[in-house]
C-alpha cells in the first residue's frame, strides 16, 4: 500500500514538473508558432521597378536614334547639295535629344524614389533580422529550461523514465507523459527549423537589397552624368542648326530697324516698374506699420482688460458693484500676411519657369548695343506650354491687352514690349517677371503657389517668335536668373 502511495506520489511530481516546463514553454512556443514569413514587394515598388526598366528600354531607342541621326549629320555636313538634309537630320536630332532628356529626368526621379523605398527596407529588414535572431535564441532558452526541468524532476531520459517505473500502470502513465513531452520537443524543433530558415531567407533578401541598392546608386550617377552630357549635345546642335542662325540674324537685323523704338519702350518700361517697385515698398511699409499699430492696441487692451480684472476681483467683496458698459469692443485683428514675412536666400527657391523646355537662346547681358535683362527660353514646340510660378508669391502686375501673338521684325508697341506679362512679388525684394505670353491666367492680386500655371508661352509685344522671356529681379534691379533656375 505505501509502496503504491509512493509510486503515485512520484508520477505525479513528475506530472507537474512537465505540465510546469511545457506551461512556461507555452509563451515562447507561441511566439515561435506564430512567426510570419518576409513581406513580398508592395504593388508600388513592383510599378516602380517597371517604369525604371520601361525608361531604360525607352534610352536605349533614343540612343540608337541619335547614333543614326550622328551617322546622317556627318555623312551630310560637308556637301553642299546636301544641306537642306543635313539642317532636316540637326533639326530631328534636337527634338530626339529633348525626349532622351525629358526620359533620362523621368528615369532619375524613379530611380531615387527606388533608392529611398530600398534603404527604407533594408532598416526594415535590420529589424526583423535582429528580431527573428532575438526570437531563435529564446526558443534555444526555452528548450534547455524545459530539458533542467526533467532532470530536477528525477529523470535524465526517456528511457530512464520507462525502466524506472513501479508496475504496468505506473509504465502506461509515463509512456503517455514520454509521447506528449517528445511531441511538445518535436514541435519545438521544428519551430527552430523553421525560424532558422526564415533567419536565412531575410538575410538573403537583405543582401540582395544592398546589391540593389549599390547598382541603383551606381546608374542614378551615369544617368546624371549622362544627362549633363545629353543637355551640351543639345546646345551644341543649337548652335549647328541654320534655322536658329537665321533666326538670330533677322533678330539682329530686326533689332537694328527698330532700335530707337526699342531702345524708348525698354526705358518707359523700366521707369513704371520702378514705380511700382517704390509703390509696393510704400504699401508693404504701411501693412508694417499697420500690424505693428495692431499688436500694439491688442497689447493695450488685454492690459486694459487685466486692470479691470483685478479692480473687480477687489471690489468681490463689496455690497455693490458697478458694471462698467462702455462698449470698448476693439478687436485684436490678425498681423497682415505680406511677401515681406518670406525668406528666400537661397537657388533652390525657385524652379524653372517652363517645364519640358530647357534651351536658353539669349541670356542675360549686352546684345547688339542694349541690356537683355533676362533669359529668353525657346526649344522646338513651345508654343502653347505651360508657364509656371518660378516660387511663392503675390502677382502684382498683369498686362493682358496685346492681340499681336505671332513673330514679327518690330515691336508692336504692347506692353512695353513684354506683350502679355505678369510680375510676381516673392518677397525679400525678389520679383519675377514672365513676358510674351500668348494670355495670362492669373490676375492682379492673386496669390501662387510654386508651379501653379501663369498662362502660355506665345510672341506677343516685340517678339520675333514663340518664347518666354524670364526676368528676376532683386529690389529692383535685374539679375541673371541663371544664378536661381
Amino acid at each position: 500500500m505505501k509502496t503504491g502511495i509512493f509510486t503515485m506520489k512520484r508520477v505525479l511530481a513528475f506530472t507537474i514538473a512537465v505540465v510546469a516546463s511545457m506551461t512556461m514553454l507555452a509563451g515562447g512556443t507561441q511566439q515561435v508558432m506564430t512567426a510570419q514569413n518576409a513581406s513580398a514587394e508592395s504593388q508600388a515598388i513592383k510599378n516602380n521597378k517597371k517604369k525604371i526598366s520601361s525608361a531604360k528600354d525607352k534610352i536605349s531607342e533614343l540612343e540608337q536614334k541619335q547614333a543614326d541621326l550622328d551617322k546622317q549629320i556627318n555623312s551630310t555636313k560637308d556637301d553642299i547639295s546636301k544641306e537642306e538634309e543635313n539642317q532636316k537630320a540637326i533639326q530631328e536630332q534636337i527634338e530626339t535629344v529633348q525626349e532622351t532628356i525629358l526620359t533620362l529626368e523621368d528615369s532619375i526621379t524613379d530611380l531615387e524614389t527606388e533608392i529611398a523605398d530600398l534603404e527604407e527596407a533594408i532598416a526594415k529588414s535590420e529589424i526583423k533580422i535582429k528580431n527573428k535572431r532575438t526570437e531563435i535564441e529564446n526558443g534555444v532558452v526555452d528548450f534547455k529550461q524545459r530539458l533542467r526541468a526533467m532532470y530536477v524532476a528525477g529523470n535524465s531520459s526517456y528511457t530512464d523514465i520507462l525502466i524506472g517505473s513501479t508496475d504496468f500502470y505506473d509504465m502506461l502513465m509515463k509512456i503517455e507523459l514520454v509521447k506528449r513531452v517528445a511531441d511538445h520537443d518535436n514541435t519545438m524543433i521544428d519551430g527552430l527549423v523553421e525560424l532558422k530558415g526564415e533567419y536565412e531567407s531575410q538575410e538573403a533578401e537583405l543582401e540582395a537589397n544592398k546589391t540593389e541598392l549599390e547598382t541603383n546608386k551606381a546608374t542614378l550617377e551615369e544617368q546624371k552624368a549622362y544627362h549633363t552630357e545629353q543637355k551640351k549635345k543639345l546646345d551644341d546642335l543649337y548652335a549647328k542648326s541654320q534655322a536658329v542662325i537665321d533666326q538670330l540674324e533677322e533678330d539682329k537685323a530686326a533689332y537694328e530697324a527698330n532700335k530707337e523704338q526699342i531702345n524708348k519702350e525698354q526705358e518707359d518700361f523700366e521707369t513704371q516698374l520702378q514705380k511700382l517697385y517704390k509703390e509696393q515698398e510704400q504699401i508693404k511699409k504701411k501693412e508694417e506699420e499697420e500690424r505693428k499699430k495692431k499688436e500694439e492696441e491688442e497689447r493695450k487692451r488685454r492690459e486694459e482688460e487685466e486692470r479691470r480684472q483685478q479692480q473687480q476681483q477687489q471690489n468681490n467683496n463689496g455690497n455693490s458693484s458697478s458694471s462698467n458698459a462702455n462698449g470698448n469692443t476693439s478687436n485684436s485683428g490678425q498681423s497682415s500676411t505680406n511677401n515681406g514675412d518670406y525668406n528666400y536666400t537661397d537657388k533652390s527657391q525657385f524652379t524653372w519657369p517652363v517645364p519640358g523646355y530647357y534651351h536658353i537662346s539669349y541670356g542675360v547681358g549686352w546684345r547688339w548695343g542694349a541690356y537683355h535683362k533676362g533669359i529668353d527660353i525657346w526649344s522646338p514646340g513651345i508654343r502653347g506650354a505651360k508657364i509656371c510660378a518660378a516660387a511663392e508669391g503675390t502677382v502684382i502686375l498683369v498686362s493682358n491687352t496685346c492681340t499681336h501673338d505671332y513673330g514679327k521684325n518690330g515691336s508692336c508697341g504692347c506692353g512695353g514690349g513684354y506683350g502679355n506679362y505678369c510680375i510676381i512679388d516673392h518677397g525679400n525684394g525678389y520679383w519675377t517677371l514672365y513676358g510674351h505670353s500668348q494670355y495670362m491666367s492669373v490676375t492682379q492680386g492673386q496669390h501662387v503657389n510654386k508651379g501653379d500655371v501663369l498662362g502660355i508661352v506665345g510672341s506677343t509685344g516685340y517678339s520675333t517668335g514663340d518664347h518666354l522671356h524670364f526676368e528676376v529681379r532683386l529690389n529692383g534691379v535685374a539679375q541673371n536668373p541663371s544664378n536661381y533656375v
